[in-house]
């Protein structure tokens, strides 16, 4: 997860348990403490952009033609 602090006085947190980091307004964080930002309206998530793909439908073509068997 990957999210934009966006308070404008930074976000405050102890990612490691026992130091306090403050992130300024403007960051981009990414993981366990994006996802504390974010519960603590304190961030935006980003979202990565999606590839598109390109679905192609199968090809119609016809089968093989089945010989009949002669019959006695």
């Amino acid at each position: 997860m990957r999210a934009k602090i966006t308070k404008p006085d930074g976000y405050l947190c102890c990612p490691e348990g026992h130091t306090a980091v403050r992130y300024m307004a403007g960051t981009i964080v990414t993981g366990q403490v994006a996802e504390w930002a974010v519960a603590d309206k304190a961030a935006s998530r980003m979202f990565n952009p999606v590839e598109e793909t390109k679905v192609t439908p199968a090809l119609e073509t016809k089968g093989p033609r089945r010989k009949r068997k002669a019959v006695k």
